[in-house]
């Protein structure tokens, strides 16, 4: 293996190079965690996560140019059935948001033998609906940020099967990967800035046309103890376990368990929340 173009960014199977999953925020990866190699070209996924209290739903959209630039798009939706505090101070149920992901990705290098490959990338964020302009009017928190991230990727041989490795750390304000808005808002003695935060995910070529593979994606906390602040905005580390299923060139199904970590714990009444992921992708 010598110099890996833009098919290295792709999980190959019997059907030829293909990116098999795309982020729930739009850039080629595993599903939560970017890679450093860019997307085949044009791509469109639905993704459907389902947990305790939180239904989200995204459709995102990727390709790339020049094996050089990965741009994507992705829109999230959201129903949390817990109640929230609205900015009169009731607790009212059945939340929605959305949020819209601008993603760019720049990739630094090919991946060679000895050489993994590097990527830059960022994603604007921008939150919307009641849920947004809830917790905005009532913690202070920002309703958009931007997201900007290194990462690298290589795909290594490990008892005769090829294994993509890969790493990321992410500068973020994204509280639930943004679906809660940014930041700490304005508590007094609050946390407003960025946090950086490591990812790592694997995926290993089990058969021709099956990849299955593992996330962890840490998440920024800026809950404050014995605060209203805490009850929306504790949150902590989300990951998952996957198995991809390429039915042919231009079509793959991901199934998953996706654990999101603590998401409002209380008022969702829930520590974690965990659940099925489901994606549907093809590629053009």
């Amino acid at each position: 293996m010598k110099k890996i173009s833009i098919l290295a960014a792709m999980l190959t199977t019997s059907f030829g190079a293909q990116a098999t999953v795309a982020n729930i925020d739009g850039q080629a990866g595993g599903g939560l965690v970017p890679w450093a190699l860019l997307s085949s070209g044009p791509t469109v996924a639905y993704t459907h996560i389902g947990t305790q209290n939180l239904d989200i739903n995204s459709l995102a959209i990727n390709t790339s140019f020049s094996n050089r630039v990965e741009v994507s798009y992705a829109h999230n939706m959201l129903n949390d059935s817990a109640p929230v505090l609205n900015a009169g101070g009731a607790l009212v149920g059945n939340n929605t948001d959305n949020v819209d992901n601008f993603g760019i990705k720049v990739k630094l290098n090919d991946m060679s033998d000895s050489m993994p490959q590097f990527a830059l990338g960022a994603v604007y964020k921008k939150a919307s609906g009641n849920l947004a302009s809830t917790l905005n009017t009532a913690l202070g928190v920002n309703t958009s940020s931007t997201d900007v991230y290194g990462a690298v990727s290589k795909i290594v041989n490990m008892a005769g099967k090829n294994v993509l490795l890969n790493g990321v750390l992410r500068a973020t304000k994204a509280n639930a990967l943004g679906l809660l808005d940014f930041g700490g808002g304005n508590t007094a003695g609050a946390s407003t800035g960025y946090k950086i935060e490591p990812e790592l995910s694997a995926e290993i070529f089990a058969a021709s046309n099956v990849v299955v593979g593992a996330e962890y994606r840490r998440q920024p906390n800026y809950a404050m103890a014995g605060t209203a602040q805490a009850t929306y905005l504790s949150q902590n580390s989300a990951y998952d376990f996957h198995v991809v299923y390429v039915a042919n060139s231009n079509f793959s199904l991901t199934a998953a368990y996706v654990n999101l970590g603590t998401v409002a714990p209380v008022a969702n009444g829930y520590t974690r929340q965990n659940g099925m992921f489901l994606q549907g992708q093809v590629n053009f």
